[in-house]
C-alpha cells in the first residue's frame, strides 16, 4: 500500500520544523507553514498534537527501517544497524528530542519503537555466533545514538570514530 504523499509531506515538514526551530517550536500552525498545507489538511491527517507526534515516530521508525534494510542484503542486521546510526539525520535527532519529552508523559507513544527494536535484538542475534555479544554491540550503538540525539556524547568526534570503528570490526567477526 502506497503512503498518502500529503501525509508524508506534513510529518516530513513536522521533522523541519524541528529541525529549524527545536522541539518547543512545533506546533500544527507551524507544520501546515512549512508543509503548504492548509490547517484544517494537517489536522485531518492528525487531529491533535500528540497524533503529530505519534505519526513522526511512527516516520522514523520507518525511515530508520528503510536504512537497515538497504544493505541488509551484505551485512548483518547488527551491521547494518551500525551504519543506520552513522547515517542518521540530523533532522531525526532533533525529532527525537521532542518524542522523549512526549513519550515521558505518554509511554504508549513508544510502543512501536518497542516492537521494532524488539525485532532487531532478536534478528542481531539470531543471525550472530556470538548473540550476547550482538546484543551488546547494538546496546553500546543505541546509546551512542542516545547521547547523540540529547547532544550530550563526552567523546571527542575522533574518541567515536574509534570505538565506532571497533563495533563494526567486532560485528564483522560475529
Amino acid at each position: 500500500m502506497r503512503k498518502n504523499s500529503k501525509r508524508v509531506a506534513i510529518l516530513e515538514a513536522a521533522l523541519q520544523v524541528v529541525e529549524a526551530k527545536g522541539a518547543r517550536h512545533l506546533t500544527i500552525d507551524a507544520v501546515a507553514e512549512t508543509s503548504g498545507v492548509s490547517k484544517g489538511g494537517v489536522l485531518y491527517h492528525f487531529a491533535s498534537k500528540q497524533a503529530l507526534l505519534a505519526g513522526m515516530l511512527e516516520h522514523m521508525i520507518e525511515l530508520f527501517q528503510q536504512r537497515i534494510e538497504a544493505p541488509q542484503s551484505q551485512v548483518s542486521a547488527l551491521e547494518a544497524s551500525l551504519q543506520a546510526r552513522e547515517e542518521m539525520p540530523m533532522a531525526e535527532r532533533r525529532a527525537s528530542q521532542a518524542l522523549l519529552a512526549v513519550a515521558a508523559e505518554d509511554t504508549e507513544l513508544l510502543a512501536p519503537a518497542r516492537e521494532q527494536f524488539s525485532v532487531l535484538f532478536n534478528d542481531a542475534a539470531q543471525q550472530s555466533k556470538d548473540p550476547v555479544e550482538a546484543t551488546v554491540l547494538l546496546l553500546a550503538n543505541e546509546g551512542l545514538r542516545f547521547l547523540d540525539i540529547l547532544d550530550i556524547n563526552p567523546l571527542a568526534k575522533k574518541e567515536t570514530d574509534a570505538v565506532v570503528s571497533y563495533m563494526h570490526e567486532r560485528a564483522g567477526e560475529l
